[in-house]
């Protein structure tokens, strides 16, 4: 038997994917928010991503100043920085420094990196559509890195496992893969 879901919660039927945290600013002033709604929308070159961010967001206003990011992948390790960082803003306080986060200067674009992240997608602001209280950001990725032990064309979940974010206080882990009978 299937419940109703109500509308304002039907989001959840489909939550897309890893949670990641996105950077901004610049390494001297550098933010960093806990984000769960990107998606890819090409995936061959360029690789492009939408975001869709709240114009209220200090990260936002980062964000805009230069049109740069970073889509850092967190692992179930960083659990307890993640959901920190997702609930305060960066207008007052220096999130790096009170969650223990190592910001390290990427190689393309003004936002750091997150040293304890396992993967890195350096991007830039290539298209805004802006809709009533959010803003949706097509990035162009122009450099990506993860660790080769954790990354194989895909995230190993037996070696690394993705957070999955499912409401409140909670999250979800992918800790393995399963494979499909037939052809490909």
């Amino acid at each position: 038997m299937k419940k109703e879901v109500e509308l304002r919660k039907a989001k959840w039927l489909v939550e897309p994917g890893c949670v990641v945290m996105v950077t901004s600013g610049t390494v001297d002033k550098a933010n960093v928010m806990t984000f769960s709604w990107q998606t890819p929308v090409n995936t061959a070159d360029p690789c492009l991503i939408v975001l869709a961010i709240s114009h209220v967001r200090y990260s936002y206003e980062l964000i805009r100043q230069n049109n740069e990011l970073v889509i850092n992948v967190p692992g179930e390790e960083l659990l307890e920085q993640v959901h920190w960082v997702g609930q305060v803003t960066g207008r007052n306080v220096d999130k790096f420094k009170a969650s223990g986060l190592t910001p390290v200067p990427a190689k393309v674009v003004a936002p750091p990196l997150i040293e304890e992240c396992a993967g890195h997608l350096e991007c830039r602001v290539k298209d805004v559509f802006g809709m009533e209280t959010h803003d949706l950001l097509v990035c162009e990725v122009v450099r990506a890195l993860a660790e080769a032990e954790s990354f194989d064309g895909m995230w190993i979940p037996e070696k690394f496992h993705t957070l999955h974010y499912l409401c409140g206080n909670r999250y979800g882990v992918m800790e393995r893969s399963v494979e499909a009978q037939g052809t490909t």
